[in-house]
């Protein structure tokens, strides 16, 4: 008798202290569905922390502070902390919690729900959480519900989510990476997100989403979150290892790591430089950097040589530049989400390209056509159905330009065809553009092809096509 008192005596004791602790639970509960011996690197506790204010917050129905973003590289836990675990500690601390999970395929979030109701129905969480019940005629993969009218609702990204408003939703991985490489897979998950789910919420006031992703792309579902001005974040970035470029979101969580590393013993240099060799540099720069495109440059790299702006001018002044126009990429828009009209003003001396002023604007085509003029002549246009309406406006004012064939597939298969030059040291950019070139938020060519706007890379390619290339393209 003394032995079953105490007994019950340690089960309110450890349920007691899973309650207030979300760490100490995902400790108690690991091996229910995990095997492997537990390696609790110190971001597991961290996130755990971060997390229980968040639901303990919803618990008591109060206005949400943010909604929440954690980029962290794969073989980090991420899933298990914040898919599986997380919505079964949710209902230890309340049972009516209502909440929607959702990951890029369909069997990967039943995968981690039935993990979840794994964990729900072991004897341990019964015997500690006698007043969490799944009801026996609510019970499926992917959707079930308590006795206290709680539901865990499991989707893919694009799914619809008919007559289910939550209290809580965690998002987990909603592209992979073959997805992200995709215009129309990337604009139907952030559409999906700002739309489908903005909808799916009991109080739009008191519920929070939750992404947890490694980055893709500059414009994946943490781009375009990041990208709304505004909106109350709260953003975990924990790259695999700090560099001199690559650090943490909050920085003070430098703090934690060993050796500049996140996680020394699962992801060790060795692991690192395994994954970038397999990854290659964007994949890696996504999945461990958190940072969709590589701090060096991926296809771009730091290859075009700064010339001082007082011997550009100069050289422009004894006339050794010849060859001087602008390359053209041309968008009729005045509205940034869609592309804009970019230029790079060039010229060549001794077989190499000097790039003497660079340039892009959102103008609908009057306006776009007073900015033109305004640059150097000669201007080259791309022979496409925009470029020809443009060159004959402005033949028909007297101004230079000329129609231009780009030869070489797509824009990467171009990008690919004009970056030897660049590496082979035959390119020069004024110095007090350089960095623009490189860097620019909105069309840096470092960040290319991941980036959110390409228009000037694409006239930086023709402009090294028509100065350097041999057969690249021709004047129409």
């Amino acid at each position: 008798m003394e032995s079953n008192l105490l007994t019950v005596s340690n089960d309110l004791v450890k349920a007691e202290l899973c309650r207030r602790s979300f760490f100490y639970f995902l400790k108690e509960f690991w091996t229910v569905i995990i095997p492997e011996e537990p390696v609790y690197n110190w971001h597991i506790q961290y996130l755990c922390e971060q997390l229980q204010e968040t639901v303990f917050r919803v618990s008591r129905r109060e206005a949400k502070l943010f909604d929440e973003i954690i980029n962290i590289p794969p073989g980090t836990t991420k899933s298990t902390i914040c898919t599986v675990m997380l919505p079964a500690w949710a209902w230890a601390v309340d049972p009516t919690l209502r909440i929607i999970t959702g990951s890029y395929s369909a069997s990967l979030a039943t995968d981690h729900a039935v993990k979840s109701r794994d964990i729900i129905k072991s004897e341990k969480y019964r015997r500690l959480f006698p007043d969490v019940e799944i009801k026996k005629d609510q019970d499926n993969k992917t959707q079930y519900k308590t006795t206290a009218n709680g539901e865990r609702y499991a989707t893919s990204v694009g799914g619809t989510i008919t007559g289910i408003h939550a209290h809580l939703i965690i998002i987990d991985d909603p592209l992979n990476p073959k997805q992200a490489s995709s215009d129309a897979e990337r604009t139907a998950a952030n559409e999906w997100m700002d739309t489908t789910l903005s909808s799916r919420k009991v109080n739009k006031a008191v519920t929070p989403t939750i992404l947890v992703m490694q980055r893709l792309h500059e414009v994946d579902p943490t781009g375009n979150w990041l990208n709304k001005k505004g909106k109350a974040l709260r953003w975990f970035k924990l790259p695999g290892r700090i560099t001199s470029k690559v650090r943490p979101v909050p920085e003070e969580l430098a703090d934690y790591y060993v050796n500049n590393l996140l996680d020394p013993v699962r992801l060790s240099d060795e692991v690192l430089k395994d994954q970038r060799l397999d990854l290659g540099e964007y994949g890696y720069a996504g999945q461990f950097d958190q940072d969709p495109s590589p701090a060096d440059g991926g296809i771009w790299k730091r290859w075009i040589k700064p010339i001082d702006d007082h011997v550009l001018d100069r050289m422009l002044a004894e006339n050794k530049i010849k060859k001087i126009g602008s390359d053209w990429d041309l968008a009729y828009t005045d509205k940034e989400q869609n592309s804009a009209s970019a230029y790079v003003t060039s010229g060549e001396y001794e077989k190499n390209m000097y790039i003497l002023d660079l340039g892009f604007e959102w103008l609908e085509f009057p306006k776009l056509m007073e900015y033109i003029k305004n640059r150097k002549p000669t201007h080259y246009i791309e022979a496409k159905a925009s470029g020809k309406s443009a060159k004959q406006t402005l033949v028909n004012q007297g101004i230079s330009a000329k129609e231009v064939k780009v030869i070489g597939g797509d824009k990467v298969a171009r990008a690919q065809m004009a970056t030897p030059y660049a590496e082979r040291g035959s390119v020069y950019c004024r110095a007090s553009l350089l960095e623009f070139l490189y860097t620019c938020e909105k069309q840096g060519i470092l960040k290319f092809p991941n980036n959110e706007h390409d228009d000037l890379q694409d006239a930086l390619v023709q402009a090294i096509q028509r100065l350097l290339g041999k057969n690249n393209m021709f004047v129409v």
